[in-house]
């Protein structure tokens, strides 16, 4: 690591011997080498701007895909249901004349039995 004349001017005209100044500008230098591994450049955050980005737009790719699929499934279970729906429906209408063919049948029954056993 190249020691900087400027930072070893610095702390000589401050009255620290050149071998104590030298020590403190390379300590110096060593901890802003190894806080370069830590600390994120502009180049860094360019980086990961545009990292963001790409992700930002596959995302809105994926949950278009997605709302699409999930469009079609929601219009084909409507088209199932309405079929289940119109079934049950005819079913229903089904039991219910034949309930009232039945209590018809029951009714007749009952006219019958008070036509054919009371006296006149």
């Amino acid at each position: 690591m190249p020691v900087q004349a400027a930072s070893l001017e610095i702390l000589e005209k401050a009255n620290v011997p050149a071998p104590q100044a030298r020590a403190i500008v390379q300590a110096i230098e060593i901890e802003i080498a190894g806080a370069k591994e830590t600390l994120a450049t502009k180049q860094d955050m360019l980086i990961l701007r545009h990292e963001m980005a790409e992700m930002r737009h596959e995302l809105k790719t994926e949950i278009a895909t997605l709302r699409g699929d999930l469009r079609s499934e929601m219009h084909a279970t409507r088209g199932d249901l309405r079929s289940e729906m119109h079934a049950i429906a005819s079913g229903n209408l089904r039991q219910m004349y034949g309930a009232m063919l039945g209590q018809l049948a029951v009714l007749l029954g009952v006219a019958y039995f008070f036509v054919s056993h009371v006296p006149h």
